[in-house]
């Protein structure tokens, strides 16, 4: 399956988002970086990792040409240390031109033996990335809790939903994660205001964010952060719904699953006295609640 995930104004974190979901994905998965302005992905190495100069996107088409892409995808594969194995961008952003997009997006497609999730930049007119962008599954929209990314928010989606139904009619709307950096709109307000569905939610966690821009030290206890612990439930949840959107035709409706539960086995009839009033309320309080806020990241790619 394809996720890409792309933003409408600067440096939300998609860089960072991509690579941190790419690390703890639960299945073979391999990180794009197909940002049009070039890419920075390899800076996460914190220059533990001898780059491969010819391990990059435009190596990776020119040895994919006439539908080879999925046989060659791993040997342009670099693994970084924060376990995110990533195909390194474009060197600059006058290489964006040269790209075959409408290739590469057909290649991506035909990948069976991982998943893959994209790096597709910030949008802008002219777009190059415009038919990968197209051709994912799942396309999430990176955004934070501040006013000046929701305004242009609010301005670009409908021009993105726009070129998706006129190219694939049915696909549906983007789906939204957010990285609440504490700004003053809820992220039930954000998703009413863009009117489209929140996906996923992460904290604001610039330490850990740090170790998938820039290489940072991760530390004794990164496991323990407070976006390691978010990022497999989105993760599970993206996964879960990019998959009926590839198996649906990218026409399965954008609304976040909740965890399937097992169907209760009739038990015959107890013959305990009753629990008093109250008792079972304890569980009623272990539920999730939806959140009419989040005090909780990233840092910008």
């Amino acid at each position: 399956m394809l996720i890409g995930l792309f933003s409408t104004s600067g440096s939300p974190g998609v860089s960072t988002t991509t690579m941190a979901m790419g690390s703890v994905w639960p299945d073979p998965v391999v990180v794009i970086d197909a940002d049009p302005s070039g890419g920075d992905m390899l800076a996460a190495a914190g220059g533990a990792v001898e780059a491969d100069r010819e391990a990059t996107l435009l190596e990776l088409m020119r040895r994919g040409r006439q539908g080879h892409l999925p046989e060659v995808l791993d040997s342009q594969i670099t693994t970084l240390p924060n376990g995110a194995s990533v195909v390194a961008g474009l060197g600059h952003p006058g290489q964006a031109g040269g790209v075959a997009w409408t290739e590469l997006a057909e290649g991506l497609r035909a990948v069976t033996h991982r998943d893959i999730v994209v790096d597709l930049g910030r949008w802008a007119l002219p777009y190059p990335p415009t038919p990968l962008l197209r051709a994912c599954d799942l396309l999430l929209m990176v955004g934070r809790t501040q006013l000046r990314g929701l305004r242009r928010a609010e301005r670009v989606l409908p021009l993105v939903a726009e070129d998706l139904d006129r190219h694939r009619p049915g696909i549906g709307n983007v789906g939204l994660l957010i990285v609440n950096d504490h700004g003053p709109y809820a992220v039930a307000d954000i998703a009413r205001r863009l009117k489209a569905p929140v996906l996923g939610e992460l904290p604001w966690d610039t330490r850990t964010a740090a170790v998938f821009s820039d290489g940072a030290d991760p530390g004794r206890h990164m496991d323990r952060s407070p976006l390691m612990r978010a990022l497999p439930g989105v993760v599970r949840a993206v996964g879960q719904l990019a998959r009926q959107r590839r198996a649906l035709g990218s026409r399965a409706p954008l609304v976040r699953q909740p965890p399937s539960t097992p169907t209760p086995v009739p038990q015959a009839p107890s013959t305990a006295p009753a629990a008093p009033p109250g008792v079972g309320l304890r569980e009623m309080e272990r539920s999730p609640r939806r959140l009419s806020a989040v005090h909780s990241t990233e840092t910008a790619s």
